[in-house]
């Protein structure tokens, strides 16, 4: 099946290189929101570089499918479902050298990269990126979440819009709340609230409110990176 790629930052770049090389889908383009639309001609990978209403004219949702490749959560988000109410439907990509088992459920616009690792009894929501993560048995990864090189023990649930980033540890039984961001290398072992920030600092861990961190503003656009 032939997909559009919506962004254009090096995780677009990645994801195109992954489903040309390890899927049964051909990229043929990359689609941009209208305030980064670069002038007539741009190509990106050899392939043309389009705003989300000529991709519609020239790409019809009944014969192509599109895979939204941004990596900060609150704009793929938007993406998606820009997308989804577009009548389009989405490609998953699963890395041929990821390891995980036959019975993983996943939902729509997913990427599994191919260094991560998954447990039996695994479920993981629409519009989520995987990188490099390990996910214990029994986990719940909900919509719009981005694992980045961490680790999840047994029966972990993540909730919707968080992320977690490299080498962050989570203990077993513990719920992620939604819109978490989990700093690189902090190890969680009780549940967290909705919104939290949770960094290491020198000796100490920090923990703050995740709300002050601008991820996304909606009247500026959908950021590509």
């Amino acid at each position: 099946m032939k997909v559009i790629v919506y962004g254009t930052g090096k995780m677009a770049e990645l994801i195109c290189y992954s489903f040309d090389y390890d899927s049964p889908h051909k990229v043929v383009a990359f689609c941009v929101d209208d305030v980064y639309v670069p002038e007539a001609g741009s190509r990106l990978l050899g392939l043309p570089i389009l705003s989300f209403d000529q991709v519609r004219e020239a790409y019809p949702n009944d014969s192509h499918l599109m895979h939204i490749a941004i990596g900060r959560n609150g704009a793929r988000e938007s993406a998606y479902y820009k997308v989804e109410e577009a009548g389009y439907s989405f490609a998953n990509y699963i890395s041929s050298k990821a390891n995980l088992w036959p019975n993983l459920a996943i939902g729509k616009n997913v990427f599994i990269d191919q260094a991560c690792d998954i447990h039996p009894f695994v479920t993981i929501g629409n519009n989520c990126m995987l990188l490099g993560a390990r996910i214990g048995h029994h986990s719940t990864i909900k919509d719009n979440v981005l694992l980045s090189g961490n680790i999840l023990a047994g029966n972990v649930t993540v909730g919707s819009n968080s992320f977690l980033g490299i080498h962050s540890t989570v203990k077993e039984d513990v719920c992620i709340g939604t819109n978490n961001i989990i700093g690189a290398g902090v190890f969680i072992n009780r549940n967290t609230e909705d919104y939290a920030l949770v960094t290491n600092v020198p000796i100490l861990q920090k923990v703050s409110d995740s709300k002050r961190f601008l991820m996304f503003n909606k009247s500026n656009g959908i950021k590509q990176d």
